[in-house]
């Protein structure tokens, strides 16, 4: 059967029509051509249809994963999510859920970037319980007075660690975060951790030295083969009060701890109230060691 020998059928013949039936004279017509053509053999079925059908597959799920991939490139993405962190965003929070701890920093600022922060994560030693934990952030950029960025974290998690990042609205400035890992021995933490030696892990669980005199604390660290730093602490009758390092050799062992906590595998750092009859900033200044938190 040749095209040009059906009958031709005006739209206005076939208009009103339903649906597969022919009641006009050239819908007759042409259904006769139609029917009245000899139906050749049957053929099975090409082998290869379904390897078509599977390429075609394989193309569309490819042109999906393009898509995704670019999408964040024409500005910031409200949700970003690769294989280490999943990030939301709100009017002037971000809600963050790390799934891997481990992954590379470059990873966690791709993220951070994709939903419009200029961001830099740096992965920081901390204390092994709090490895995972998202720490900071440095802000070297200016702030609107009365602003800042705060991170709380959230007390259920699914993953390793979840939570909600602060900001003013419109902040363009950087930020720095961390990610924690587990510090190497004696390396120093970036990040304090935010325990005393009272409930700290590490050997010295179930020691108390706060309201101790610096003599039993030195003794029961010693025995723990931990090192101490100080931190003279003047105290003012109103409960406030301020302080920096000394040397082991400026502290007396009659000197009351008023607060402890680790900052290395091996050291641990102490807050100690100077007497009052001991003028203020009158003790030498230790330098502090740097720790692995890095500006920009």
């Amino acid at each position: 059967m040749h095209i040009a020998d059906l009958a031709r059928v005006r739209d206005d013949v076939l208009a009103g029509e339903p649906v597969g039936r022919a009641s006009g004279a050239g819908a007759r017509a042409l259904m006769e051509s139609i029917t009245a053509e000899e139906r050749g053999p049957v053929r099975s079925p090409r082998r290869r249809a379904p390897r078509r059908m599977f390429l075609l597959g394989v193309v569309a799920a490819g042109l999906a994963a393009v898509l995704a991939v670019m999408l964040p490139l024409g500005g910031p993405a409200t949700e970003y999510a690769n294989a280490a962190v999943t990030l939301k965003t709100g009017d002037d929070f971000i809600d963050v859920v790390i799934t891997d701890p481990e992954a590379d920093a470059a990873i966690y600022t791709e993220a951070f970037r994709a939903v419009g922060l200029d961001a830099t994560v740096q992965k920081i030693p901390v204390a092994p319980e709090y490895a995972g934990m998202l720490f900071g952030p440095a802000t070297p950029g200016e702030f609107p007075s009365g602003t800042g960025v705060t991170v709380r974290g959230g007390e259920t998690c699914a993953s390793v660690w979840c939570g909600t990042v602060s900001m003013p609205t419109g902040y363009k400035g950087k930020v720095i975060f961390g990610i924690g890992r587990p510090a190497r021995p004696g390396e120093r933490y970036a990040a304090r951790a935010p325990s005393t030696i009272g409930v700290a892990a590490d050997g010295v669980a179930g020691v108390k030295l706060t309201g101790k005199p610096v003599s039993h604390a030195k003794a029961e660290l010693s025995r723990r083969g931990l090192k101490i730093e100080y931190v003279a602490l003047w105290m003012k009758p109103d409960g406030s009060g301020g302080g920096y390092d000394v040397a082991s050799e400026h502290v007396k062992d009659d000197w009351i701890v008023d607060s402890a906590i680790k900052v290395a595998s091996d050291t641990v750092r102490m807050d100690v109230v100077v007497p009052a009859d001991v003028p203020m900033d009158s003790l030498p200044r230790a330098a502090r060691p740097p720790s692995g938190w890095r500006s920009p």
